[in-house]
Order: C-alpha cells, then structure tokens, then sequence
C-alpha cells in the first residue's frame, strides 16, 4: 500500500481532499448568504455512501461536454500522430527549438498564458499542449519544465486572468446580481499588472531550473514517456503545410470562437457577420441556417453563435472535422483511422477519471454548501474590512473549489455587501488568489489534468512551485496591503 501510494501519489492526495470534504459535510452546517451579507445556517448535509458513488456519475453528466471534447483531442492526436506530415513537423520544430532553447520556452509559455488570460474558455487551451510538449520533449526538456512551459503557463493566465477564463466570467456575473459595480474590467490596470508579474517570476524559476537541467544533460533523455510521442520519419521529403494549414485554422476558430469581442471590446462585425450569413436564403430556404443547424422550437439557444461566444461542443465539431481531413489527406484506411482514434482515446482516459474526482468534490459543495458558513466564521474575526481577512477567506474557498464561478454564486451575497474602493479590492483578491491557489490544490483542474497526463507526482511539482508560490503570494499580500491602507 505505502509502495502504491509513493507511486500514485494523486490518488492519495485525492482521496484526502475528498475524505476532508465528506468529514466536514458531518460537521459544519450548510448556509445561505442573503443581501446583505446575511447568513441564513441550515441543517448539517452529510454525505454519505450513496452520495460518493452518484456524485460521480453526476459529476459525468454536467460535465460530458468537456469529457467529450477531451475524448476527441485524444482522437484528433491518435489520428494525427500516425501522419509522416506532423511526424515531420514535429522533427523539424524540434531541430529548430534545440537552438533556442530558452528563447522557445519563454515564447510558448508567454502565448499560452495571454490566451488563458484572454479566452473565454480555458479548456480550448488543451487541444495544442499534447503538440507542445511532444516539440519541447524533443528539443531536451524534462517533464517538469515541459509541464510548467505549457499547463504551468495556463495557470499563470488564471492567476492573471484579465477579460478571459470561463470561471472569471461566470464569477463576475453573480456578483453583479448584488453589486453592480463589479465588471471584468474592474482594476484592469491592477490584474494586468499582476499577469506581468507572474509571467516574469514563474519563467525566471522556470528559466534557472531549465538551465540547471541542460547542463546536467549528457545524452538525449528518453522521451518514450510523452504519451503522444512520435518517431521520426520515415521520408525525407514529406509536404508539412496540410497540416500546419489545419493547425493554424483550428488555433485562429479558438482565438476568433472564444473571445469576448463585442461584450468587451464592442467590436460588432462578427455578430453582424453571422446575422447576415444566417439569415442568407435561397428563397424562403436559409441556407446555412438550416445545414450547420439554428435553435429549434424547443431550444433556448443558438448552437451556432457568432464568434465570441462559442461553446465548446460548437468547436468540437470543427476539430472533428480537421480529423477526418488529416485522415483523409493521408490515405488513412477506415480501419486504421478507427484504431488510431481508439488508441488515442485511450490515452486520455485516465487524465479525465482524475478530473472527474476533482469535479466530485464541486458536487459535495454544491449539494452540501458548507462554504458560506466558513466564509461567514472567517468574516467575523474583524468588524472591519481586512485584507489579510479576506485573503484567509479567499484561500480557503479556492483551495476547495475548482469552479470559481461557483465560489461567486455561493458568496454573492456576501461579496456583493462591500461597496466603492473595498468591493474592488475583495475582487481583485478573490481572482488573484484563486489563480495561485490552482497551482498547488489538488482539485486545480488543469493542474491535475496535467500531472496525470505526464505522470509526474504531485510531491515532485510542489518541490518545484513552492519557490514561486510563496514569492507570488508575498507580491499580492503588499498589493493588497498598499491599495488598502495607501
């Protein structure tokens, strides 16, 4: 058991949160938070065995979209993998990269969190990590610095999140219900600023740890570890630009699909552009309105919106699409092209089991709100407002919540009762210190997502991140400290 639990620490770890979670469901009643602040408690919302076994399958059925999406970037790179078109490009990057090494590292990870500092959905990000980490693995990084290059650099996009991140979003939303003043544009200047600095003090750890490993380095490393690894190829005069045509496509449908253009930047000509090509008719019949498949009489919403506001499904059937046309493209025979997409599908399965435990835990929450309650035991340690108060309680909440817009709705009223410069700040802490809470909690999605895919321990990442942890928590203390009491 000891032997299995040093070699599968994240399911060790998971289970502690887990059991925690349950264990105070039996000891902390559930609550309310009303305007005003006001806590109405309610009865103790112990969970229990039935509760374990039907959360995870709840857990499935409110998350099938993004296990599906996820099945199908396995598919997309069982399928692609088998190409001497990308077996080629990625030799090619790779030989490229071992030259700049650095300069590469710091370029990947500089886009990847602008992007999740900037879309609208975060998820969309891990359609292109398998492809990073196979190029980064190639040039000579190890798994951690490939991992902190790519899912570390997603990571410093949440804690500097600007106008993007599904969980920003929907947080600022429920707030607003009792705090108009609250907008994803609220301290902009401030959360900025902190992406700035988090980028710069992540890759500068980043940065001394992937020399420290360089220099090490005799030989290439084995790299039979990177689940979507590829040989090299076979020919040597292999025509690459399919394939980057449709990576480049499927990466602008992500920038163009999942930001806000017109709800933050009022740029109106995709909405306008859309309305046009739905309502294009031949006759009485709208042609593209009817074939990519509009909202039907008993449906609430478009499945087809305007750029901007995407769903993820929506853009799951554009990467199905580039995987049927990378097979096709290289003669890939039906049942080969099935084979490789079952293998790849494989390939993911186990990320995804590790997700949903994480997603388990959101559902005791939900069904067993205990977070108001401790939220509200926090608030009464000060009569007045207090960073460092609102620190503890912003921590607290994000280390047990892996949808910060859940952790919104559940403390609306409260958060929503501070006014003028202190709603501010309360925002501005609650965003910052979710984001950096993910690089160390457990039920971080996307840092679980990462460590199974790579199978690295979490014990090996924390001796990583703790350096950057502390600094980063340190810098936010003294912005908080500064724009509270200066």
């Amino acid at each position: 058991m000891k032997k299995m639990f040093k070699e599968h620490d994240l399911v060790k770890i998971l289970s502690i949160m887990i059991l925690l979670v349950v264990v105070l469901t039996w000891i902390i009643p559930t609550g309310t938070f009303s305007t005003g602040a006001t806590l109405t408690e309610g009865e103790l919302g112990r969970i229990g065995l039935v509760h374990l076994f039907y959360g995870f399958t709840f857990a499935i059925q409110n998350y099938s979209i993004q296990i599906a999406f996820l099945l199908l970037v396995g598919i997309f790179y069982g399928v692609v993998t088998k190409t001497e078109m990308y077996k080629t490009l990625v030799s090619r990057l790779a030989k490229f990269g071992k030259g700049h090494v650095i300069g590469v590292s710091l370029g990947v990870s500089f886009i990847i969190a602008a992007l999740a500092s900037v879309l609208n959905n975060t998820m969309i990000l891990l359609l292109f990590i398998p492809f990073l980490i196979t190029v980064l693995r190639r040039m000579g990084l190890d798994k951690i610095s490939a991992f902190a290059t790519t899912f570390g650099s997603i990571l410093v996009g949440i804690l500097g999140a600007t106008i993007g991140t599904e969980g920003l979003m929907g947080f600022v939303e429920y707030l607003a219900y009792n705090s108009q003043d609250i907008s994803m544009l609220t301290e902009i200047e401030v959360r900025i600023g902190v992406f700035v600095l988090a980028y710069i003090l992540f890759n500068f750890f980043n940065v001394v740890y992937l020399k420290k490993q360089l220099e090490k380095k005799t030989k290439q490393e084995e790299i039979l570890d990177d689940v979507f690894a590829v040989e090299e190829p076979k020919k040597k005069k292999t025509a690459i630009w399919p394939i980057i045509l449709i990576m480049l496509i499927l990466f602008v449908f992500a920038v163009l699909g999942f930001t806000s253009w017109l709800g933050i930047f009022e740029i109106e000509v995709f909405e306008k552009f859309h309305e046009w090509l739905m309502k294009l008719a031949i006759g009485d019949f709208q042609i593209f309105n009817v074939i990519l498949g509009s909202s039907l009489p008993n449906m609430a919403y478009d499945l087809v919106p305007s750029f901007g506001t995407w769903y993820l499904f929506t853009y799951s059937i554009v990467l199905g699409i580039a995987t049927i046309l990378i097979a096709f493209m290289s003669r890939m025979k039906l049942n080969e092209f099935f084979t490789n997409a079952w293998d790849g599908m494989k390939k993911v399965i186990r990320p995804i089991s590790f997700l949903l435990l994480a997603y388990l835990v959101f559902v005791f929450l939900y069904w067993s709100p205990i977070m108001p309650s401790i939220i509200s035991a926090l608030g009464g340690i000060t009569e007045s407002f207090n960073p460092l108060v609102t620190f503890l309680q912003a921590f607290i909440g994000s280390i047990f919540n892996s949808d910060f817009a859940y952790l919104g709705f559940s403390l609306n009223g409260y958060l929503g009762s501070y006014t003028g410069a202190e709603a501010n700040i309360v925002y501005l802490i609650f965003t910052t210190i979710y984001g950096l809470v993910q690089f160390i909690t457990p039920i971080s999605v996307f840092l679980l997502f990462g460590l199974s895919y790579m199978d690295i321990s979490y014990k090996k990442w924390m001796r990583y991140i703790w350096k950057f942890f502390i600094g980063m928590l340190v810098c936010l203390l003294v912005i908080f400290g500064l724009l509270t009491w200066i």
